[in-house]
């Protein structure tokens, strides 16, 4: 799985799957392309994501000449650590700023998961899972859309004596590469919803020949948490910036 994200990866970022795999930090410069991402929007000015060693980042030409002498003497992961306010100062000439640094997770094995939950549960899938958009506490999950490029391709629903306790969805970030995301009631975090669900939709997308995976925000620790307890490890991080 981690080979087929760093292929993906690589078209996102107009680079070669290898570039993530050397020790030298690369600079390329931001391309349309057809089979990026759902997620990744087109006006982004800089995009940049690290798997552990070299950190790829794609950038608006404006922005590579800067970029080369940013990243050329750090280790990958620092180019993402602070302080970064040269950076920022720079995306500012720009009228841009930092709007996402995530981490990224993916299952630790590719295989079903045992899954007991306490509460009783629905699986939802493409139109049927309609039904849930006249509730707006789900937006960690939902995408709320049938309709667009990327939308909401499958989702599990929590219930207890009728109400429900959380979901958890996947949306269709490539055909093959599907994105868990997770909501739970406020007053219902602390019963392992989010973990049990977030388990129980990670196997019905490996039942359909896809790869689920799993991002959050770099600061969210109950996330991440959630995240792991449901067997996912983390594996790369992104950052991005846009005009403001």
């Amino acid at each position: 799985m981690i080979s087929a994200l760093k292929e993906q990866l690589a078209i996102d970022l107009n680079a070669v799957k290898e570039n993530f795999e050397q020790e030298e930090n690369v600079v390329t410069i931001l391309t349309p392309n057809l089979l990026k991402r759902r997620n990744i929007d087109d006006d982004l000015l800089f995009f940049m994501a690290c798997f552990g060693k070299a950190a790829v980042a794609a950038v608006r030409p404006e922005l590579e000449a800067f970029m080369t002498d940013y990243i050329a003497n750090m280790d990958g992961f620092r180019c993402f650590d602070m302080p970064l306010n040269l950076l920022q100062e720079e995306l500012a000439k720009q009228g841009a700023v930092i709007s996402e640094i995530e981490e990224f997770y993916l299952l630790d094995r590719r295989e079903i998961q045992p899954v007991n939950p306490d509460f009783e549960f629905e699986i939802l899938e493409g139109e049927a899972i309609k039904k849930l958009y006249g509730d707006h506490r789900f937006h960690m999950a939902l995408g709320y859309s049938q309709e667009s490029d990327r939308r909401d391709m499958l989702a599990v629903v929590a219930y207890e004596k009728g109400e429900i306790l959380g979901v958890a969805a996947a949306s269709n970030d490539t055909d093959d590469i599907w994105q868990i995301g997770v909501d739970v009631v406020p007053e219902k975090q602390r019963r392992h919803v989010a973990t049990d669900i977030v388990r129980i939709i990670s196997n019905e997308v490996l039942k359909r020949n896809k790869i689920p995976y799993y991002g959050t925000a770099w600061s969210n620790i109950a996330s991440k948490r959630v995240a792991m307890n449901a067997g996912y490890k983390p594996v790369w991080v992104e950052m991005k910036a846009r005009k403001i």
